[in-house]
């Protein structure tokens, strides 16, 4: 029948000699022999630790609280005495509406040779964009040819008496050839030109405009003869005009 006991127990209490196997066991690999060595020792210090919350309370007493964070300190220190120091920054330095040398403020990233504190451009002396270049310049007179093409159909719109029509080239031309026109006559964009009205140029440009100001005007009151005039005004400008800048 079978034994309420082991084997190994029964030889021990009957005084006879257990009999040996007759093989062996194959002993674990190495490699799993450290991760055995350390959950038995993090076993064992835990059933230290609970053994010693046990006796002194249910709670953990302040004294391994203050052993904790004793340990936790001095690992911290450790770890920030062992690593490297930080590398030593440039002191900061600000500067007051763009002047001065100011290393931490949005200001530098201007360049040094910039006259025009508030402007992130380059000089104009080696910056990329030229705004008096042939090939922006060629853009604008592209763009001026299609808004003067468009402009040929005022004196049919006038002698049909289409105010609507007029109105609606004229709006929708006007603004774009302005600019274009402007950007002929000074070689260059706002902000990178001479805007000196006073050129000869500059001044025709503006008469142009006034001309086609007075058509819009006469068109909506449905002044044909006036509007008629102040076509044939424009016109004479727009050649003038072309002349003076080479156009």
């Amino acid at each position: 029948s079978s034994l309420p006991f082991s084997l190994p127990l029964y030889y021990a209490l009957a005084g006879t000699a257990s009999p040996q196997p007759t093989h062996f066991p194959v002993m674990a690999p190495r490699t799993r022999l450290l991760p055995a060595c350390l959950a038995a020792s993090v076993v064992v210090g835990a059933v230290h630790l609970l053994g010693r919350g046990s006796q002194e309370g249910a709670f953990v007493t302040p004294s391994l609280r203050g052993e904790a964070a004793a340990a936790l300190a001095a690992a911290v220190v450790a770890g920030s005495l062992g690593a490297p120091g930080p590398a030593s920054a440039a002191a900061t330095k600000f500067s007051v509406f763009g002047f001065g040398d100011g290393a931490s403020d949005v200001y530098a990233s201007i360049d040094a040779d910039q006259k025009n504190p508030y402007s992130q451009f380059s000089n104009p002396k080696d910056r990329l964009y030229k705004e008096d270049a042939a090939e922006y310049i060629q853009k604008k007179k592209v763009a001026l040819d299609e808004s003067f093409k468009r402009l040929e159909k005022a004196p049919y719109f006038i002698k049909t008496k289409q105010s609507e029509n007029l109105k609606s080239l004229l709006t929708l031309q006007l603004e774009m050839m302005r600019q274009n026109m402007e950007y002929v006559t000074a070689k260059g964009a706002p902000g990178y030109r001479n805007n000196d009205e006073s050129t000869p140029a500059f001044q025709k440009a503006n008469a142009f405009f006034q001309d086609i100001s007075d058509l819009n005007v006469y068109g909506k009151s449905k002044k044909w003869p006036e509007a008629s005039d102040s076509y044939s005004k424009a016109m004479t400008k727009l050649a003038e005009w072309k002349t003076l800048v080479a156009y």
